[in-house]
C-alpha cells in the first residue's frame, strides 16, 4: 500500500514534507526564504507549505515558453487537486509532485489549526491565477489592474498574516492591502521585461493615455517607449504612497517584533526607489541574506530554529536610511 500525505504534525514524514518546501524556498532567494523564519513554529511550517506551493506553481505558469492555452490547461488540471483540498478531502501519494504534497499538508494544517480562516483568502489567490492568465496579451483598465492586484497581492499578505498568527489588532485588512498593493506594483515594474516576454502587459490604458503612448503591445519598441515616457517614475510615487501608509499603520501595533517587521518590509520594498535602482530586472533584497545563508545549517529544522532567533535581532536594524521616506511624506 502506498502511503499518503497529509501526516500528523511532528511525524518524520511531516517534517520531511515541510523541510522540502523550506529547501525549495531557500534555493530561490533569501527574501523568499526569510519570510518563514519570522513566525512561531506552527505558523512557519504552514506558511512554508503554502508559500512553496504558490511560488512553484506560479513559476510554472509564468514561463515565457507557455502559451495562454497551455497555461489554462495547466490550471484546469491543477483544479482537480485544489478543489478537493478546499473541501477538506485531499490526500496525495508519496510519489505525487512535491507541490501537491505541500498543498495537501497545508490544507490539513489549515483545517486543524486555523478553522477555515484562511480558505477564503486561498480561494481569492486561486481565482487571481485564472484572471492573470486571461490578461495575457491585453491592456487592462486601471480599475481592472488594481482589482487583480488587490485579489492577488493583498491576499498574499493576508494569508501570511493569518497563518503567522501575528497580532495586528484591527489592521489586518488595511496592512494586507497597502503592503500588497505596494509590492504588487513594484513587482510589475521590476518584472516588466520578463512579463512582457510572457505576454503580460504591466501598464493600464489610463497610464498609457497619461504618458502619451498610442501603441499596441505587439508594436515594435513598445516596452522602450513605455519606459522612456516616465512610467517608472509615475509608478514609484504610487509605491511609496502605499509604503508610507503601511509605516503609519505600524505605529498602532502592540507587538514590537511585528511592528519592526512591517517597517523592515517597507524599507526592503522601497530600496530600489530610494537607492536609484528602480530598473527592470533589479531585485529588492534583504541585507545580510548571504551571510545568513552561510551561517544557517543545511538541515532545515535546525536552520529554522537558528534563523528564527537571528531574524528577531536583524529586524531591529533598518535596511535603508529611513529618513529618506520623509521626502515622500507629502506626496
Amino acid at each position: 500500500m502506498v502511503s499518503s500525505v497529509p501526516s500528523s504534525r511532528g511525524s518524520m514524514k511531516y517534517v520531511a514534507t515541510v523541510n522540502s518546501a523550506r529547501g525549495y524556498l531557500r534555493q530561490r532567494d533569501f527574501l523568499t526564504y526569510a519570510s518563514q523564519l519570522v513566525p512561531e513554529p506552527q505558523g512557519s511550517e504552514t506558511w512554508s507549505l503554502a508559500w512553496g506551493y504558490i511560488r512553484r506553481f506560479d513559476d510554472m505558469l509564468d514561463s515565457p515558453r507557455l502559451s495562454k492555452e497551455s497555461a489554462r490547461s495547466m490550471l484546469e488540471k491543477e483544479q482537480v487537486i485544489v478543489e478537493p483540498g478546499m473541501e477538506g478531502d485531499l490526500k496525495v501519494s508519496d510519489t505525487a509532485p512535491l507541490r501537491h504534497r505541500w498543498l495537501a499538508q497545508f490544507f490539513d494544517n489549515e483545517r486543524k489549526y486555523y478553522s477555515g480562516d484562511a480558505l477564503k483568502v486561498v480561494q481569492d489567490l486561486y481565482e487571481s491565477a485564472w484572471e492573470d492568465v486571461d490578461r495575457r496579451g491585453k491592456i487592462l483598465s486601471q480599475e481592472e489592474m488594481d482589482r487583480l492586484l488587490y485579489k492577488k497581492a493583498r491576499s498574499f499578505f493576508k494569508l501570511y498574516f493569518i497563518l503567522s498568527d501575528f497580532d495586528l489588532g484591527n489592521h489586518l485588512d488595511d496592512l494586507s492591502y497597502v503592503l500588497g498593493m505596494g509590492l504588487g506594483i513594484l513587482d510589475d515594474i521590476l518584472d516588466i521585461a520578463f512579463d512582457y516576454e510572457s505576454n503580460y502587459v504591466n501598464i493600464s490604458r489610463e497610464e498609457m493615455e497619461m504618458l502619451g503612448i498610442d501603441l499596441q503591445p505587439d508594436d515594435k519598441g513598445f516596452l522602450d517607449r513605455v519606459i522612456k515616457a516616465g512610467y517608472l517614475s509615475y509608478r514609484a510615487k504610487r509605491i511609496m504612497s502605499f509604503l508610507l501608509r503601511a509605516r503609519r499603520l505600524s505605529r498602532h501595533l502592540r507587538s514590537k517584533l511585528v511592528r519592526t517587521f512591517i517597517l523592515r518590509l517597507t524599507e526592503i520594498f522601497a530600496a530600489p526607489i530610494i537607492e536609484g535602482r528602480l530598473v527592470p530586472g533589479q531585485q529588492y533584497f534583504f541585507k545580510g541574506g548571504r551571510l545568513f545563508n552561510r551561517i544557517l545549517p543545511q538541515n532545515e529544522s535546525l536552520a529554522y530554529k537558528m534563523g528564527h532567533k537571528f531574524i528577531e535581532i536583524a529586524l531591529m536594524y533598518p535596511q535603508t536610511i529611513t529618513g529618506f521616506f520623509k521626502r515622500y511624506s507629502e506626496e
